[in-house]
């Protein structure tokens, strides 16, 4: 009696975790959290600072890279790209960042569906896949902080789909305006052969620089200059910039000496550029339409810094296994589950949060562990995409979102 009441349970939770309907209220509810918390006074930190550095630059005619603590990060030519938002009044500026970016949520979650292969795009299930996206911790985040991780993502997920050379190119010019997620679209496309859109990618970062200089009556090399010591003192200097997502943080809590952990990082990278390629070569054209976009997303994840709204770039990757275990393994969710179930929760940030948001993390034991969790996930995501990308092939015709998301009897 008791088993059989399990089981009547057990399959009213996997029918509500299965539908539609549920992750899209999840969703939307979840959306709408990350715009009340952004609204608040004290909140969009980062449209705030983008803007203000924006304005020194502008407005003021003042360089905002000058400092000891080089704290403004972003190129010189994503400033001139970003500069159109002053001309909006103060008073508005940060709901209308709020508003655009929970559209820019949904086209990054309807853009990654586009972008599997073709025979996988009858998408009558399509509002389970935005819901999914939707409930994401990285989503709620970046609406809350005002980030313009969704705008460089959504840029680079249309260059993916549209397929016109010049303006793919200036959809990955523009998704260079943070170099850390641009690297991973510029990567797909040279290894998809749109050398073309690359080289046109450059232009908007090459006017955006000159134009930048030019209002500061400075020369062109010394605005790159300045900003190639901002980039240096983020990736190579000792107190180096850490995310939750890169490697490097990981190899230095296991090695101790900086050097040899540096350099087993620099050695990572490097090895699973190579396995990235040699999985391209590997891959079946339909395999590579479906995986290679996740593996250079996963590698750029690995490789440099990158926050937890940055996991949006995972995306590609929950899409790609979800058509693969409704084909592989269609009875069996698990592995697709329990990634949903970290991006939603934010397991990483659970201890941090419950222990009063401490500013220094143990360095040992199981509590130092969780700050490396979503590191292990990218990690152990690419390994396993590299794995299934180039063995796997599939035994059906493709099928549809709806029919990954109907429990199987």
């Amino acid at each position: 009696m008791l088993a059989d009441e399990g089981r009547g349970v057990s399959r009213v939770a996997f029918r509500a975790l299965t539908s539609r309907s549920f992750w899209l209220a999840l969703g939307v509810v979840n959306v709408i959290a990350g715009v009340v918390i952004g609204l608040r006074p004290g909140q969009s930190q980062d449209l705030t600072t983008v803007t203000g550095w924006c304005r020194d630059w502008l407005i003021n005619g003042v360089n905002p890279y000058p400092g000891p603590r080089f704290t403004t990060n972003y190129p010189p030519y994503a400033l001139v790209l970003l500069s159109p938002l002053l001309l909006l009044p103060q008073g508005i500026l940060k709901g209308f960042w709020s508003l655009a970016s929970v559209a820019l949520a949904v086209a990054a979650a309807r853009l990654g569906l586009k972008a599997a292969p073709a025979g996988w795009q009858r998408l009558d299930g399509v509002r389970l896949s935005v819901g999914c996206f939707l409930a994401w911790e990285s989503v709620r985040v970046s609406l809350e902080v005002g980030q313009f991780t969704l705008l460089v993502f959504v840029c680079g997920m249309a260059a993916v789909v549209y397929k016109g050379k010049v303006g793919r190119g200036i959809l990955l010019g523009i998704t260079m305006i943070k170099p850390q997620i641009g690297a991973a679209f510029l990567l797909w496309a040279l290894l998809e052969g749109a050398v073309a859109a690359v080289l046109i990618a450059a232009l908007p970062a090459a006017i955006g620089t000159i134009v930048f200089a030019a209002r500061l009556h400075e020369s062109l090399l010394g605005a790159v200059r300045v900003y190639g010591d901002v980039v240096r003192h983020e990736l190579v200097a000792p107190a180096f910039r850490q995310g939750v997502l890169e490697l490097r943080p990981l190899i230095r809590w296991v090695i101790t000496p900086p050097a040899i952990a540096d350099a087993i990082h620099l050695a990572i990278v490097v090895a699973s550029l190579i396995a990235v390629v040699v999985a391209h070569r590997r891959m079946s054209p339909a395999n590579r339409s479906l995986f290679l976009l996740p593996l250079t997303c996963l590698w750029a994840l690995m490789s440099v810094y990158h926050p937890n709204y940055d996991q949006v770039l995972l995306w590609p990757a929950a899409v790609a296994l979800w058509v693969w275990q409704a084909d592989a393994q269609p009875k069996r969710f698990g592995l697709v589950a329990a990634l949903q179930l970290m991006l939603v929760v934010d397991i990483h940030g659970l201890w941090w949060k419950w222990s009063g948001r401490p500013t220094v993390w143990p360095e040992q034991g199981a509590l130092a562990f969780l700050q490396h969790i979503d590191r292990v996930l990218v990690v152990m995501l690419f390994v396993a995409l590299v794995t299934i990308s180039m063995r796997w092939r599939s035994t059906e015709a493709p099928v549809t979102l709806r029919q990954i998301a109907v429990p199987v009897a």
